[in-house]
């Protein structure tokens, strides 16, 4: 199952097949871009093993500078995908897509390879995919803020920023510990 009504919360148990969804649209994402997908990640909580989450593949695209990927707009318009140029995450431009009206399939997000946008989604995903403990408290979580605050329009934006940070922090200390 993919898809979700864009203002729902619900999360549903881990499916094997987000791995081919994903890498069946990393694939159309390539042909389309070419070289200028310098590298196409598969994050999110549907990117680790066992992980309950939205059904909605998000997907994060390496682009030489975000200025110049303004003319990748088009081509990825053409693949389904609609630009939101309002998003208000810094370090990346977005774009959802849906498979009907309001039901939502994937998020896409490009960034440049050194921005922390990258660097931190890239560090979560792995640290959580290595540390099942940790991943277990995500899903507790995660599944808490659906409760709360599922089928509404209004989300507490600090819900999860707490658990978020505590993550980066073990990642950054496992890889300075590594070195």
């Amino acid at each position: 199952m993919i898809g979700q009504y864009k203002l729902d919360l619900t999360i549903v148990p881990y499916q094997s097949g987000w791995i081919e969804l994903f890498e069946q649209e990393a694939s159309r994402l390539r042909k389309a871009l070419g070289k200028k997908a310098l590298r196409i990640e598969h994050i999110g909580s549907t990117s680790i093993p066992n992980m309950a989450a939205k059904p909605i593949i998000d997907i994060m695209i390496a682009v030489e500078s975000l200025a110049q990927a303004i003319e990748h707009v088009p081509l990825i318009e053409d693949l389904g995908y609609v630009y939101k140029p309002h998003d208000t995450v810094p370090e990346r431009m977005f774009f959802a897509k849906e498979n009907q009206p309001e039901i939502r399939t994937h998020h896409l997000n490009l960034t440049e390879p050194g921005s922390g946008f990258w660097k931190n989604q890239l560090a979560f995903r792995n640290y959580l995919r290595t540390h099942d403990e940790i991943a277990a408290e995500y899903i507790t979580l995660k599944k808490r803020i659906a409760e709360e605050y599922g089928r509404t329009q209004q989300l507490d934006p600090d819900a999860k920023t707490a658990f978020v940070t505590r993550v980066l922090a073990l990642a950054g200390q496992e890889a300075a510990g590594s070195k």
